[in-house]
This record gives structure tokens, C-alpha cells and sequence, in this order.
């Protein structure tokens, strides 16, 4: 049986996404976490042997509290699924019983226009997960929750309206594991994620990306975050397509790795489709 990680409790996009990627007739088990560094170190702890968590959102961008982990904890990325977010208002009652709208911070953000509707009537307070949201809206007839409508039946909650979202949004998930895990097989249509850490000299990313560019290597996502060292010192999070297999991915690492201080090669995956 294979034990996976996920943001909880039932009823989260992230498991949603974990049983979007697992295959059909796999024999499976969710343990449900209350954050993503909790997922994290239950990985690392052994009490999953994958986690599923959220890096990016169409609409929000990045999720810094993963992409810090990932520079920091010894994890490898073996996939990624994407799932389209479409948030409803779900609650016991009325939308007049409604004081207080809860929700995981990116769906709030994510539902800036609706909520501004409602400003002056209802308090908005941020929770660890959608789910936990519809929780705690299964429990106060006063309290609504921004949430998927899965979530609706799993608290018995009604849907006072569908698709709050401002614009369509597209999560992407990534799939974690400890490190020495089995890498994912070349498919002809992958992923590669590296973090860098470049030497402080003039001109040092620009050679870093002349490696990718002058081997027709596509980049699909650069991103800074701070190193955590000091103020105005940052590290990258570099996806570019292409396996750490193929000839020219290879190449152009080894390269990238004598330009700089610290490389992590966080793994080579296939490409996800929307789900």
C-alpha cells in the first residue's frame, strides 16, 4: 500500500490532486496533515512515502512556504498535477446567517471580488485549509466557507453560489519524496527542477541562463527567494523541460554546477496535463 500525504482534513484541492495522480487500481492510503511543513516531515519521518503539496497558482503565483522546504529539506520531486480551482460558498444556512467567511489564504485571494461584495457584512478569516473551512462551516451555522463543492456533501453543507473565483485559476501540485527515491523514468515530454545559488559577481545568471539558451533548453518557470542569509541575497528555483537524462540537460547542469555555489537538482518528472 502506498501511504500519501495531504493537506486536510477531507475534502482539500490537495486531495484532489493526490488521487488525480495516483493510477487507477492503486492500492493507496491519505494521511491527512494540517500544514505543508507537516506533510514535509511526515515524508521525511517515514510516515508517507509521498506527499502531494501546492507550489503554484495561476492566479496567486507561487507558494513560498513550499518552495522554501524544498531548498531546505533533503526531498526530491518525482511529479506534478495540475487542477483547475473552482471555489463555491458553502454553509448550513442562509447566506443571511453568514458573520464570518473562512478559507485557506490563496482562495481568499483568489475570491477578492466576491468578498469585496460583502465588505462591512461579513468577517473574513483565513484557515489552514479549504476543507478545514467547510469543517468549522459544518459546525457554526454563522460561519460560510470558501471550498470546493466536493466539500459540500463530505460536511453536509449547501452551495450558496458556484464559482466565486474572480477568473478561472489552475493550481499545480507538486509530488514529493525523500530523497534517494526512485527517479521517474524519461518519457519524452518531462520536467527538470533545480534550485541555484549563484557566487555575488556581476553577470553570474545571465551565464546561468546563457547554458539553457544556447542548448535550445525552454524554461518554464525562474523564480528568487531569499537565501535566508541576509538581506538582498537570493537563491533561484529554475523549471526548464527536457530529463536530467537527455544529453543536453546533462550538459548544460554539469556546466551550471562550475558556475555555482550550490546546485540541487530537485528531479526530472513528466509534464503534467490539466486535469
Amino acid at each position: 500500500m502506498i501511504l500519501v500525504g495531504v493537506l486536510g482534513p477531507e475534502g482539500t484541492f490537495s486531495e484532489n490532486a493526490a488521487k488525480l495522480w495516483l493510477s487507477s487500481g492503486v492500492d493507496f492510503q491519505l494521511n491527512y496533515y494540517d500544514t505543508i511543513s507537516d506533510i514535509f516531515d511526515g515524508v521525511l519521518r517515514g510516515e508517507a512515502d509521498y506527499g502531494v503539496v501546492p507550489i503554484e497558482n495561476s492566479l496567486e503565483g507561487s507558494v513560498g512556504e513550499t518552495l522554501d522546504l524544498l531548498s531546505k529539506e533533503p526531498v526530491k520531486i518525482v511529479a506534478e498535477v495540475l487542477v483547475p480551482i473552482r471555489i463555491c460558498l458553502l454553509a448550513r444556512g442562509e447566506l443571511s446567517d453568514v458573520k464570518i467567511i473562512m478559507s485557506h489564504p490563496h482562495a481568499l485571494a483568489q475570491c477578492r471580488g466576491f468578498l469585496r461584495k460583502l465588505k462591512g457584512k461579513v468577517e473574513v478569516r483565513e484557515t489552514g485549509s479549504t476543507a478545514h473551512a467547510a469543517k468549522l462551516a459544518e459546525e457554526f451555522k454563522e460561519v460560510a466557507a470558501l471550498a470546493s463543492e466536493d466539500s459540500a456533501s463530505k460536511y453536509d453543507l449547501r452551495v450558496l453560489a458556484r464559482d466565486v473565483q474572480d477568473r478561472n485559476s489552475v493550481t499545480r501540485f507538486i509530488v514529493i519524496a525523500r530523497e534517494g527515491a526512485e527517479d521517474s523514468k524519461p518519457t519524452g515530454n518531462d520536467k527538470t527542477s533545480i534550485i541555484l545559488y549563484l557566487k555575488d559577481r556581476p553577470g553570474a545568471l545571465y551565464e546561468v541562463l546563457g547554458e539553457f539558451a544556447k542548448r535550445k533548453i525552454n524554461l518554464t518557470k525562474i523564480e528568487s527567494r531569499p537565501s535566508k542569509r541576509a538581506l538582498g541575497d537570493y537563491m533561484f528555483h529554475i523549471d526548464c523541460e527536457g530529463h536530467v537524462r537527455d544529453k543536453k540537460v546533462k550538459e548544460a547542469l554539469l556546466c551550471i554546477n562550475e558556475k555555482a555555489e550550490t546546485l540541487k537538482v530537485l528531479g526530472s518528472y513528466p509534464k503534467a496535463t490539466q486535469g
